[in-house]
């Protein structure tokens, strides 16, 4: 990259944020980072605490958050290239235990946040011919019980993603990444006390193991990158084969 630009990096805390922020800095990018919380480990030019929630209800939140982020590019004589929709919020519930307002809350992070992103910085994002990656879920498209609430969310990003290559046409590419298990510090702490099921969730898996960060850091960059600007619209499974596997009962 000739010019530094600058990426907005959504769950920049996360497992798969930090790899983000990493893979971006090396190319190049200026990172406009955010989560909930700040940590000793974040890799960001401009860290911005804020609260998904609060950004897609409260109007002050939006024009704080757009401003802060103006005003940064333009200290850097520079634009904002690209946004990726990184952060994401899981409840895993049964029917009749998940709440209207975990599930509500599940549309507000996942969905309505990415809208609101692309909604905010849509002029800077066309000036500069820059690029949306959403990072979706295999649960998009297949899913079991428990993760009502998830699944129906990241369907709908899915959708959003399609609406929105429509609507930014030629100006903006936005496209869905669609990993499945991903080998994060949370996911692993879920498995600390059953190695074996790590084990068979991994033989799950055609490939025969579950995705590194990095796997899906890469993919977000190159989607982001010139060499990418004939795919929009675009879902992209990093699966490992599972999404093409029949379980069938034996």
């Amino acid at each position: 990259m000739d010019q530094k630009t600058a990426v907005l990096i959504t769950g920049c805390n996360g497992g798969i944020g930090k790899i983000l922020c990493q893979e971006f800095n090396a190319a190049g990018y200026l990172i406009i980072g955010t989560d909930l919380h700040a940590t000793e480990e974040v890799n960001c030019h401009l860290y911005l605490g804020c609260n998904l929630l609060e950004l897609t209800s409260n109007s002050e939140t939006q024009k704080w958050f757009k401003s802060a982020v103006e005003d940064f590019v333009n200290e850097q004589e520079t634009g904002l290239q690209a946004v990726i929709n990184n952060a994401a919020y899981q409840v895993v519930k049964p029917l009749y235990d998940l709440s209207v307002s975990e599930f509500h809350s599940t549309q507000q992070i996942n969905v309505i946040a990415p809208f609101v992103l692309a909604h905010l910085f849509e002029s800077s994002l066309r000036k500069h011919t820059g690029s949306i990656v959403n990072v979706g879920s295999i649960h998009s498209r297949l899913t079991k019980p428990g993760f009502c609430a998830y699944s129906t969310s990241k369907a709908a990003l899915s959708g959003l993603t399609r609406a929105l290559a429509l609507e930014f046409s030629r100006d903006v590419t936005i496209n869905t990444i669609l990993p499945a298990a991903t080998k994060t510090d949370m996911l692993l702490a879920g498995f600390s006390e059953h190695p074996e099921k790590l084990l068979e969730l991994e033989s799950y898996h055609p490939i025969g193991r579950i995705a590194e960060p990095v796997e899906i850091a890469r993919l977000a960059l190159f989607l982001c990158s010139e060499n990418a600007r004939f795919i929009t619209g675009a879902e992209i499974p990093v699966d490992g084969g599972i999404g093409v596997r029949l379980h069938d009962p034996v």
